[in-house]
């Protein structure tokens, strides 16, 4: 489990490298697309590639191999999870469980007191009496006595909570941007998106990369909403004031689910609205290479399911072992009627044994350890070369576990299960 866990965030960590290094490359384009690569980034944290090589691998099958399989896939197994699967829980997996427990309920406590927080304010607060014109019908706007900032409150029906006396501090066309800044976060949903990554920040709260993350998105979203401020129409250096001014009497919400009009560069911001820059369009080049990267990041580990399954079907046929334990079934899937496989790679001897045997993919670490016990008991005849017994490295097998060929008095020679 321990092993799973590293695997799946240096995976992770090198999908954010490769999305720095693409949105550094459309830095002149519209931040919604920089947005939406990194939301991508933060969301691969909740999905390992794991399940996608699973899928690869029933693709794959035991099918005829699609290419011809030479040492490359064992170089990628060590690039893509370079910590190998241990049988059991050691006391160092659990002291770490124990610190990861401690920082996720600290995590979701501080979002749960802000969101009570929240709550309350808008509770507390009123319907707006007048009438918006930049405000469509569905949205719906109140307001509360507390100096907060115009924000979207609300994850799946945002409501605008605007502070009283607003209009006090801002001029009508300030007001304006303001609330057509607030409109394009509700049309992008942007809430909802920043919930989830709060998710991914509670979850993963130790990886420095995902609190990068959260910081990026909360830049691009804002720089996104302003163009689309200035795209609308909006004076910039009339909007640049309203946003300082906003930021002068107003206090922002500590929760990225409640999107306002502050936060990120102000700066940098307010030099880009007073511009009244237009980005340019994505290029054709680029929108090939945006789509290549999209592709290559979900296909990758799908075909490289299918090649493992498929090199486990070029090894069987390449070399047989002389003795087959079969791995015993665990009695806690027994009674529960699950199944399931496990990819192992292993090391054979000049003596026909085998060693340095590594979980490369499982349905479930149940299966692993006895799946391990039973390989360490295979025997193979050496391979010879030139008449000298040799090592062969990076041999696969694939153990099923399957209740209908299940049969407590099989003979050990039986098929895998």
């Amino acid at each position: 489990m321990l092993a799973e866990v590293v695997n799946h965030l240096w995976q992770s960590t090198l999908i954010v490298a490769a999305v720095a290094i693409v949105a550094a490359m459309l830095r002149d384009h519209g931040a919604h697309v920089r947005y939406w690569l990194w939301w991508a980034a933060s969301v691969k944290f909740l999905v390992p590639f794991s399940l996608l090589t699973l899928l690869g691998g029933a693709l794959g099958g035991g099918s005829t191999p699609l290419i011809e399989l030479a040492d490359w896939p064992a170089t990628l197994v060590l690039v893509a999870e370079p910590m190998p699967e241990a049988a059991t829980w050691t006391p160092l997996a659990l002291a770490l469980l124990g610190v990861w427990a401690v920082g996720f309920t600290t995590v979701a406590g501080r979002w749960v007191v802000g969101a009570i927080g929240l709550r309350r304010l808008l509770r507390a607060s009123t319907p707006y009496a007048t009438a918006l014109p930049r405000i469509a019908g569905r949205l719906e706007v109140r307001t509360t006595a507390a100096l907060v900032e115009p924000a979207l409150v609300g994850v799946f029906r945002p409501v605008l909570l605007l502070p009283q006396g607003l209009v006090e501090h801002l001029s009508l066309a300030q007001v304006d941007a303001v609330l057509a800044h607030e409109v394009s976060h509700w049309r992008r949903r942007d809430n909802l998106t920043a919930a989830v990554h709060m998710v991914v920040e509670t979850v993963f709260w130790f990886h420095p990369f995902v609190w990068w993350v959260g910081a990026r998105l909360v830049e691009e979203r804002e720089r996104a909403c302003d163009e689309a401020v200035v795209r609308a129409g909006h004076d910039g250096r009339t909007y640049a004031e309203g946003v300082l001014k906003v930021c002068e009497h107003y206090v922002a919400s500590t929760l990225k689910c409640a999107a306002g009009v502050s936060g990120a560069d102000l700066k940098r911001r307010v030099m880009e609205i007073a511009r009244s820059r237009v980005m340019s369009d994505l290029s054709i080049q680029k929108k090939i290479l945006l789509g290549t990267f999209t592709l290559a990041t979900v296909l990758v580990p799908i075909v490289f399911g299918a090649v493992s399954g498929s090199a486990v079907a070029q090894n069987d046929r390449d070399i047989v072992p002389l003795v087959r334990i079969n791995p015993n079934y665990p009695p806690e899937a027994i009674a529960a009627g699950r199944e399931g496989e496990v990819i192992l790679m292993f090391t054979v001897s000049i003596t026909g044994m085998t060693t340095d045997i590594v979980v490369i993919q499982s349905s479930s670490p149940e299966f692993e350890a006895p799946s391990i016990a039973a390989l360490a008991q295979w025997r193979y005849a050496p391979l010879l070369e030139r008449g000298q017994p040799v090592e062969r490295r990076g041999v696969r097998t694939m153990l099923r576990y399957q209740l209908a060929n299940y049969r407590p008095d099989a003979p050990d020679d039986d098929d895998e299960r």
